[in-house]
This record gives C-alpha cells, sequence and structure tokens, in this order.
C-alpha cells in the first residue's frame, strides 16, 4: 500500500473543546490546556470537521472546496494556514501517512 501524500489533521489526545458562537464568530474553549481562542468562520468549521473524526489535509481540502463552491488551490492555502495555527496552539496534530 502506497503512502498517502497527504497529512491526516487529528486533535491532539488531551484536547476537549467547548464551543461558542455570535453570528460568524467562534470562541473556543480548550479545557486540557484553559485557553479560550477566537475564530472566524471558516477555522470554526475546519476545527469542527478535525474534532467529528480524523482527516486527511486532501480530504479537508475536497469538502471545503464543494462546500463553497471554490477551486480546491484557492482553499488549500486556507487550510494550510489554519492548520499551522491550530498546531501552533496545540488544539491539532498534523501525522504523515
Amino acid at each position: 500500500m502506497t503512502a498517502s501524500p497527504w497529512p491526516i489533521w487529528r486533535l491532539c489526545d488531551a484536547v476537549t473543546l467547548l464551543w461558542r458562537s455570535w453570528g460568524d464568530e467562534f470562541v473556543v474553549f480548550n479545557v486540557a490546556a484553559n485557553q479560550t481562542h477566537l475564530l472566524d468562520a471558516f477555522s470554526a468549521a475546519v476545527l469542527k470537521q478535525v474534532e467529528a473524526s480524523p482527516k486527511t489535509l486532501g480530504a479537508l481540502t475536497g469538502h471545503f472546496a464543494a462546500e463553497l463552491g471554490a477551486d480546491p488551490g484557492q482553499v488549500l492555502p486556507r487550510l494550510e494556514e489554519a492548520g499551522a495555527r491550530f498546531a501552533e496552539l496545540g488544539l491539532i496534530e498534523r501525522l504523515n501517512t
């Protein structure tokens, strides 16, 4: 079997998230780290997808391109930016397959 070129994104083991929203702004509280983060609608949707179950970057790109009616090449940089931020905050980890 060949390895996928897409990393898998998943929540870090100890992360439990609590959500609140006001219009297009979302606040997510990471219980384990006792930290609160303000997210825009796109970033929140990405994190909710990963929270529901681990996803490859390719699957996320396809999902959001279809949902937004956008070219995958336009969606991918936004996803990579969100993923880097989530990893820096200790919310997700990116696993190479």
